[in-house]
């Protein structure tokens, strides 16, 4: 499979600060990879080092095979959606894309294809009178003026409500299934992510903890859900968050959610019944299922803490 992106050990530093510590990441294409991790973590910095913006003080990045620093080849081949677009505000919409065909040497009948490809109408309104949603069509429309064959997405859905962001997520299915787009989608914000990546490189402190396809990770870290439903959820977690073996815990109003260290799973079908008639509660149900993308991500964090 052709690597698009491959950063082997590489380090950038902002005076005293280590934003990018020894990351090495690999991007398949035809692939929709997570680069998900806290904000501080250094995906941003990892961003710019690959788009050819910034030079690492140590290491190697080669985009599409070549060295990506100031290097416009690359820059043709990529397209960028950023974390909070900015476009000058009394442009309208189709206009400005004409502007960006000229400048990209492309057709301007290109300008409407992508309009139509996205799902927004709005060809005559300021770009000044767009939505948040709307907004971030338009920045994937722009993104995709020149018929890039990689787009990087840094922090796309931050600053839109939870009905754009389920938008914004189909919009990249439907991308990458029609026009062969790979994706690099950098984010903080997991609960929507796996739905539409196929592997994810997990970043903390400038460093990738782990990477590779969703099944294998969730399989190589044993990240498993254990789902108590209870008529007592709070008192439920209370009494959990004191067995050594519960790593972490969320809570809602039919139930608790848990994740235990590694082989300890089946204790908890001992310990929930106790903790039920400690607190006189009642257990509706215990599942055991897959975690979800942030207990995975959690789940890697500490055990690379224990091992340190």
């Amino acid at each position: 499979m052709t690597k698009l992106i491959v950063a082997e050990n590489i380090y950038k530093s902002y005076g005293k600060v280590k934003a990018v510590n020894g990351l090495s990441l690999e991007v398949d294409e035809g692939a929709v990879m997570g680069l998900i991790g806290p904000n501080g973590a250094g995906k941003t910095t990892t961003i710019k080092i690959i788009l050819g913006l910034l030079r690492p003080d140590k290491g190697k990045v080669s985009v599409f095979g070549e060295d990506p620093w100031d290097n416009p080849k690359i820059r043709e081949l990529i397209g960028v959606i950023y974390e909070k677009a900015y476009f000058p505000s009394h442009h309208k919409v189709l206009d400005y894309l004409r502007r960006a065909c000229r400048i990209f040497g492309v057709s301007e009948s290109r300008a409407r294809e992508v309009l139509e490809l996205v799902g927004l109408d709005a060809y005559d309104r300021e770009i000044k009178g767009l939505s948040a949603g709307m907004l971030q069509k338009f920045a994937i429309a722009h993104a995709l003026i020149h018929n890039p064959k990689l787009v990087i997405a840094d922090e796309p859905a931050s600053n839109l409500d939870p009905e754009a962001r389920s938008n914004l997520l189909d919009l990249i299915l439907k991308l990458h299934k029609e026009e062969d787009v790979t994706f690099l989608i950098s984010s903080h914000i997991l609960p929507e992510l796996s739905r539409v990546c196929d592997s994810v490189a997990i970043i903390n402190e400038g460093r990738v903890l782990a990477s590779g396809p969703l099944t294998e990770l969730f399989e190589r870290y044993s990240a498993k859900v254990i789902r108590i439903t209870t008529d007592k959820p709070e008192a439920f977690a209370n009494e959990l968050r004191m067995l050594s073996y519960v790593e972490k815990i969320s809570i809602d109003s039919r139930g608790v959610s848990l994740v235990a260290a590694e082989g300890m799973e089946s204790n908890i079908y001992e310990d929930a019944p106790k903790i039920a008639k400690n607190i006189n509660a009642a257990i509706l149900g215990i599942e055991l299922g897959t975690a979800s993308l942030e207990q995975l991500y959690y789940k890697v964090v500490r055990e690379k803490e224990m091992k340190k």
